[in-house]
């Protein structure tokens, strides 16, 4: 299910949870019925796809057209300074952060008299001993 495959559900409902988050930021309320999850049908797992209002409280806003804006990179490139456009900045920094997190091999921190080590998981023996010699 891509984002082009909700219209027929609702122009105001996405599978895009970073989306989903920005939409909120900006006032636009989630519906009566604000999600529903669902399986089957060539979806791996399960994906929950949010159910917005037409308009931001304000009114400033209009849900269908942030939909739209949020993968057009013209919309982004011919709006820097708009709250949806540093919403979606930040979501992509974030994203971009946790990703190389986990790319980084964890270090396990040794104390031994007094002394601490941060050793990588993946060290070999040699460089292990290498490291518990330093201590």
């Amino acid at each position: 299910m891509n984002a082009g495959s909700v219209s027929h559900i609702s122009s105001t409902a996405t599978t895009n949870t970073a989306l989903a988050a920005a939409l909120t930021a900006v006032g636009i309320p989630l519906s009566d019925k604000s999600f529903i999850k669902v399986v089957g049908d060539g979806v791996r797992g399960e994906r929950t796809m949010w159910f917005f209002e037409e308009r931001s409280l304000c009114g400033k806003y209009k849900t269908r057209e942030l939909i739209a804006a949020w993968s057009d990179d013209s919309w982004h490139l011919a709006n820097p300074e708009h709250p949806f456009a540093y919403i979606k900045c930040a979501l992509s920094n974030r994203e971009k952060l946790v990703d190389k997190v986990k790319q980084e091999v964890p270090l396990a921190c040794v104390k031994r008299r007094g002394k601490i080590a941060f050793i990588p998981l993946n060290a070999t023996l040699q460089e292990q001993d290498m490291f518990m010699r330093q201590l």
